[in-house]
């Protein structure tokens, strides 16, 4: 909050609040006798493009999760995330069909799972009413250990909903009968669409910005994974940019490769 990108950090951290709000993500209540409120803490993080340039600035309020009791705080937490064999198979039958391929994101996805107990959490830092009440939790919060589990049983009960078929060999791969195939992989809040009809994927789309708040873009760059159409149908991915941040996190970004195979 001290850098030169403060009102960015500062933008950003009002957006994540707003969200919350606009989700009622909590109640201000007194702490009742024997419970223990939880803290939480901001993560700061610049998500780039796939050229290194700055996407946007993300601000997101997590709550100390670790502090949880099981039995008391939360109880089963495993949730489910596509496979990277599936996405692989996805493009493949895409290229194979000439299926077009989009992208969706959905913001806060964690806010819109209910949770089961209840739970009391510290008010977020900056934006504290000095007033002595905590945050009782409506909704899953980042953080919470059972967030995951809370988001994909909401959204994968929506996207049965408005017809899909769920996938018997990989839980977060789902199809839509039809005329027109559409299939859908998810991987927590991101989600892949393989669509052999504009017009079924707008409506796919209209369908969960009825119940949640998404941004869209074309399938170009999924989970690290820059995809790239070519002129004769066929699909390229690599992970040049990935494999670039790793260089650079190693101190290895200047080495020179070598062409002896006894290297």
């Amino acid at each position: 909050m001290a850098s030169k990108d403060f009102d960015e950090w500062k933008k950003a951290m009002d957006n994540e609040i707003n969200s919350l709000k606009e989700n009622e993500t909590w109640e201000m209540v007194d702490l009742p006798k024997g419970r223990k409120a939880i803290s939480s803490k901001w993560i700061f993080k610049i998500k780039t493009n796939p050229d290194g340039s700055i996407d946007k600035y993300k601000a997101r309020l997590v709550i100390r999760g670790f502090s949880q009791k099981k039995g008391l705080d939360y109880c089963e937490t495993f949730s489910p995330v596509a496979k990277t064999s599936t996405i692989r198979a996805l493009l493949s039958i895409a290229a194979q069909e000439n299926l077009s391929l989009c992208q969706f994101d959905v913001s806060t996805a964690f806010l819109y799972g209910k949770l089961k107990e209840d739970i009391y959490m510290k008010p977020p830092e900056g934006y504290s009413n000095n007033d002595g009440k905590v945050c009782k939790l409506k909704r899953s919060l980042y953080g919470l250990k059972q967030a995951p589990r809370c988001w994909n049983s909401t959204i994968t009960e929506h996207i049965l909903k408005v017809g899909f078929i769920q996938s018997e060999g990989d839980p977060c791969l789902f199809k839509r009968e039809g005329k027109n195939k559409l299939l859908i992989a998810l991987y927590v809040d991101d989600g892949l669409i393989a669509s052999a009809s504009s017009k079924e994927t707008e409506k796919f789309l209209d369908e969960m910005r009825q119940r949640f708040k998404i941004t869209t873009k074309c399938g170009s760059y999924f989970l690290g994974i820059e995809i790239e159409r070519k002129v004769d149908g066929s699909i390229k991915i690599d992970q040049k940019s990935y494999a670039k941040k790793l260089l650079q996190r190693f101190g290895m970004q200047n080495l020179q490769s070598c062409s002896n195979p006894n290297c």
